[in-house]
């Protein structure tokens, strides 16, 4: 299968280059599939599972927010936060899980509701994504 470079890029480090021969994530308008080739595109990143395949094997990562850019032979993943699902933390997901529906109670702003409810659904899908590995 043809394969297509790779780049996962946070605003603190570069969390993964590779050749891939397919990856599946989701946007704003719903889940999408990549292999090599594909047409360029620019798409807004939510939250939710990216899954890479690579020579036989699938990589999980969690990926919150950001923005997905499809080129000729590279496809580039600026996220806010990307996770490898071997290195999420259940017990700290489930903490900020709680943390963020104790303020949610509390808040009264719009814009502080939202906040918190996005933490809380990158929390909600980080423990999610490990318990059903």
């Amino acid at each position: 299968m043809a394969t297509f470079k790779l780049e996962v890029i946070t605003p603190l480090k570069k969390v993964l280059e590779m050749e891939v021969e397919r990856v599946i994530l989701r946007t704003s308008e719903g889940d999408m599939g990549i292999l090599a080739k594909h047409a360029p595109l620019v798409a807004e990143l939510a939250v939710g599972e990216m899954k890479i395949n690579s020579e036989g094997t699938e990589e999980k990562f969690f990926v919150a927010g950001g923005f997905l850019e499809i080129s000729k032979d590279r496809t580039l993943v600026l996220a806010d936060e990307a996770i490898n699902i071997k290195d999420i933390d259940v017990e700290v997901a489930r903490k900020e899980a709680e943390l963020a529906k104790q303020k949610l109670a509390k808040l009264k702003e719009d814009r502080d509701i939202a906040v918190t409810q996005k933490a809380l659904q990158s929390a909600l899908t980080k423990i999610g994504m490990v318990e059903n590995r």
